[in-house]
């Protein structure tokens, strides 16, 4: 059994392992695995870079 949290909202699930390894598989920004079979388990989330049009400021606030 899996504990796992829905990041937005805060909810905590215990889920089978199939359900949770395949929500995380689908939206690995959304839920985030806080225990495996009743051990705490350090989940890595992995921060999405947007990159600017060319890294300027300048592009951001200036209008058009």
């Amino acid at each position: 059994m899996y504990k796992i949290e829905f990041c937005p909202t805060g909810h905590v699930f215990v889920l089978p392992d199939e359900t949770a390894k395949d929500l995380k598989s689908k939206y690995p920004d959304e839920y985030k695995i806080l225990e495996k079979n009743g051990k705490k388990f350090r989940d890595t989330k992995t921060k999405k870079v947007s990159k600017s049009n060319d890294g300027l400021i300048r592009d951001l606030v200036e209008e058009k």
